[in-house]
C-alpha cells in the first residue's frame, strides 16, 4: 500500500483506518524508496492496537529487467546502513527532479517550488508530480497527456532515473534486518508479449533474484490472473520462498486497470 509519502492519495492514518474498517488485522505500508510513511503508520498502528509490519518498495534494475521493484518487510527503519541507503536514494531523486524542472522551465513552463509543494506538500516528487503541475497550469489536460507528449520530448526523456541494482536492493533490506520480496512479477511482461513468450523470461528473472538472496515472491497481486498466481505460488513453494499478497493500492477510490497483464 502507498500513501502521500510517495505516490499514494491518503495519509498513513486514513489508509489504515480504511483497511481496519474493512476488517484487516495485519497491514504494511510500502511507499516507494522512502520509510516516512511506514514509520508514521507504525506509530499509529501501535496507538490503535493494530499488528503492523514496516515496509518499503525499492525500485531496482538488473540486466534481465528494468523497474524490478523489491519489497522490504520487517526491517528496522532506523538501522544505519539501511537509513543511509534511503537517504542516498532521496538525494539522487532530488537531483533528478531539479534537472527535470530546469528542463521543463527551459521550455517556458515556469514551474516553481510552490507549484510542486501544492501537489502533496512536497512529500514525494517524481514525474507524476510534474505532470499534475502541468495539468494545474492548464498546459495539458491530463497526467496521461503529459507523459504521452511533453515527457517524450528528447531533452526531457534524456533525464534518466538512476536506480540501485536488484542485488543491492535485496542486500539493503537484509542489512536492515528485513525480508526481501520481488514485487508483482507479471509487470515485467512487455506490452505485445504473449504469456507463453514471457514465461521463460519470467523464470529467468525469478531465478536470478533467488541467486541474489530474495526471500519471497509477491504471488498475489492485481497484475496476476488466478492462473498466473497459481504458477507463482508453485514456483515459490518449490524453492521454499515466502508467499506474499499485496493490493498495491495508491488511491483506493480510483482502481487501476491491470487487464493487460492478464491476457493470454
Amino acid at each position: 500500500m502507498h500513501t502521500v509519502y510517495s505516490d499514494g492519495a491518503l495519509t498513513p492514518q486514513k489508509l489504515i483506518d480504511l483497511r481496519v474498517s474493512e476488517g484487516y488485522e495485519l497491514l504494511s505500508i510500502t511507499d516507494h524508496d522512502v520509510s516516512g510513511g511506514t514509520v508514521a503508520g507504525l506509530k499509529y498502528a501501535e496507538k490503535i492496537g493494530l499488528k503492523f509490519i514496516p515496509g518499503i518498495e525499492f525500485d531496482s534494475e538488473d540486466e534481465l529487467g528494468k523497474d524490478l521493484h523489491m519489497l522490504g518487510y520487517g526491517f528496522d527503519p532506523h538501522e544505519e546502513v539501511f537509513m543511509q541507503k534511503v537517504l542516498d536514494v532521496l538525494d539522487e531523486r532530488n537531483d533528478r527532479n531539479n534537472r527535470f524542472r530546469e528542463a521543463l522551465n527551459k521550455r517556458g513552463y515556469n514551474i516553481t517550488q510552490e507549484d510542486i509543494k501544492a501537489i502533496n506538500s512536497g512529500r514525494y516528487v517524481g514525474k507524476p508530480t510534474f505532470a499534475k503541475v502541468l495539468v494545474n497550469k492548464g498546459i495539458v489536460s491530463s497526467v496521461n497527456e503529459a507523459f504521452a507528449t511533453i515527457f517524450r520530448e528528447p531533452d526531457i526523456k534524456a533525464i534518466k532515473k538512476v536506480t540501485m541494482s536488484s542485488k543491492e536492493a535485496i542486500d539493503t533490506i537484509h542489512a536492515g534486518g528485513g525480508l526481501a520480496v520481488m514485487a508483482h512479477p507479471m509487470e515485467q511482461r512487455k506490452l505485445r508479449e504473449s504469456f507463453e513468450e514471457y514465461k521463460p523470461r519470467l523464470y529467468c528473472i525469478m531465478d536470478r533474484m533467488v541467486e541474489y538472496g530474495v526471500d519471497g515472491i509477491e504471488c498475489h497481486h492485481p497484475s496476476a490472473s488466478p492462473e498466473q498466481q497459481e504458477l507463482l505460488v508453485k514456483y515459490a513453494k518449490e524453492r521454499g520462498l515466502m508467499i506474499t499478497r499485496g493490493s498495491d493500492v495508491h488511491n483506493p477510490y480510483v482502481p487501476r486497470d491491470y487487464s493487460r497483464y492478464h491476457r493470454p
